[in-house]
C-alpha cells in the first residue's frame, strides 16, 4: 500500500485519483480536512482508505504504517501560514517529516517522495529557468520557503546516513480543483466565469507571471516519480516550464466565458505584487523530469482553466 499524508487535501487527493485508477491500493492520512473529495467516493473502501494521523506524534506514524502495511509513502501534509502559525509549521513541516524518515528506516520503507515546493528557490533572482543543481539562499520571509528547505536538507542527511530510498519534489505554483486561499487570483477569476460575478483585481499587476501546473499534471508527474523504477536524482523541479502571467489567464478565461467581467491592474499603475520580495521571477527547468520519467504537462493554461471551470460548475473532475 502507499500512504499519502495530507492525502485528504488538494493535491494528494488527485494524486490519489491517479494511483487508484491505475489498481494501487493507497491510504489517506486524515486531520483536519474530513471531507473526501467527490472524485474519489468510488474508490472508498476498495483500494481506497483513510485513517486519522498527526504526523507531529511519532508513535502514531509508526502505528499506521505498520496497520497498512505501508510500502511506500509520498509525503504532503503541510502548514502555511492561513492554516496555522509558524510554531505549527515547524511542528508539522519538519517534525512530522522527520517522523516520516525515522519510522522509515525504522520499518524499511521502499521509497519516500517528499512534496517540497518551488519556493525553496527564493533569493534567486536570475531570469533564466531554475535549475536542481543551484544553490541555496538561507533567508526564507514566509512558512514554506524556510520549512522546505530544511525538510530537504533532513531528508538528504537521513537518505545518506540510513541509505533511504529519497525523492524531493519541488512542486511549482499549483492550481486546479480543491484549491483554496480566500485571495487567489486564478481561483477567483475562474469562479467569476460560473458565477457571473465582476472579479475585481486591479491591484494584481496583469504582467506578474508564475510557472502555473494544473493540479492533476502535478499529480501525475509525482506518481511518474514515486513509481519510478530507478531515479538517477534525489531532486526533481515538476512545473509547466513556462512562466503565465495573469493576463493570459485572463484570457484564457475570457475565450471560454466571454461574458466574464475581470479587472486587473498595471504595474505602472496602484497594484500590489502577490510575491514577496524574495520570490522567484523565473519558471522551473523541468528538463531532469522529462528526461528521467517521460514528464510532460498535458494541460496548458486554457486547457487547464476549462478543466478547472467544469470543476466549479459541474464537480466533474477532467
Amino acid at each position: 500500500m502507499i500512504l499519502i499524508t495530507g492525502g485528504m487535501g488538494f493535491i494528494g487527493s488527485s494524486i490519489a485519483r491517479i494511483l487508484c485508477e491505475s489498481g494501487e491500493a493507497v491510504v489517506l492520512t486524515m486531520y483536519r480536512r474530513r471531507e473526501l473529495a467527490s472524485f474519489l467516493e468510488p474508490y472508498k473502501d476498495k483500494n481506497l482508505f483513510i485513517t486519522p494521523l498527526d504526523v507531529t506524534i511519532l508513535e502514531d506514524v509508526e502505528k499506521v504504517i505498520k496497520k497498512f502495511s505501508i510500502r511506500s509513502i509520498i509525503h504532503g501534509a503541510a502548514i502555511y501560514e492561513s492554516t496555522g502559525t509558524l510554531f505549527d509549521a515547524m511542528q508539522v513541516n519538519i517534525l512530522g517529516t522527520i517522523n516520516i524518515l525515522e519510522v522509515s528506516q525504522r520499518l524499511g520503507i521502499e521509497r519516500i517522495s517528499i512534496i517540497s515546493s518551488e519556493a525553496v528557490y527564493q533569493g534567486i533572482k536570475q531570469k533564466e529557468p531554475l535549475r536542481e543543481d543551484q544553490l541555496l539562499h538561507v533567508e526564507s520571509d514566509r512558512y514554506i520557503p524556510g520549512t522546505k528547505r530544511a525538510e530537504e536538507n533532513i531528508a538528504l542527511l537521513y537518505s545518506k546516513v540510513h541509505n533511504l530510498n529519497i525523492v524531493l519534489i519541488r512542486a511549482s505554483r499549483i492550481y486546479g480543483p480543491l484549491s483554496t486561499g480566500f485571495r487567489n487570483p486564478i481561483k477567483l477569476m475562474a469562479e467569476a466565469s460560473v458565477y457571473g460575478n465582476t472579479c475585481d483585481l486591479k491591484d494584481i499587476d496583469e504582467d506578474e507571471a508564475h510557472d502555473n501546473l494544473y493540479v492533476k499534471d502535478c499529480a501525475k508527474g509525482i506518481v511518474l516519480l514515486h513509481l519510478a523504477k530507478n531515479l538517477n536524482y534525489k531532486i526533481y523541479n515538476l512545473g509547466m516550464g513556462r512562466l503565465t502571467t495573469f493576463g493570459e489567464i485572463r484570457d484564457a478565461v475570457l475565450k471560454i466565458s466571454p461574458d466574464t467581467i475581470i479587472y486587473l491592474g498595471k504595474k505602472l499603475g496602484d497594484v500590489t505584487p502577490t510575491k514577496s520580495p524574495l520570490d522567484i521571477n523565473a519558471c522551473l527547468d523541468i528538463t531532469r523530469i522529462k528526461r528521467e520519467v517521460g514528464f510532460e504537462p498535458e494541460l496548458d493554461i486554457e486547457k487547464g482553466m476549462k478543466a478547472y471551470i467544469t470543476w466549479i460548475k459541474e464537480k466533474r473532475y477532467i
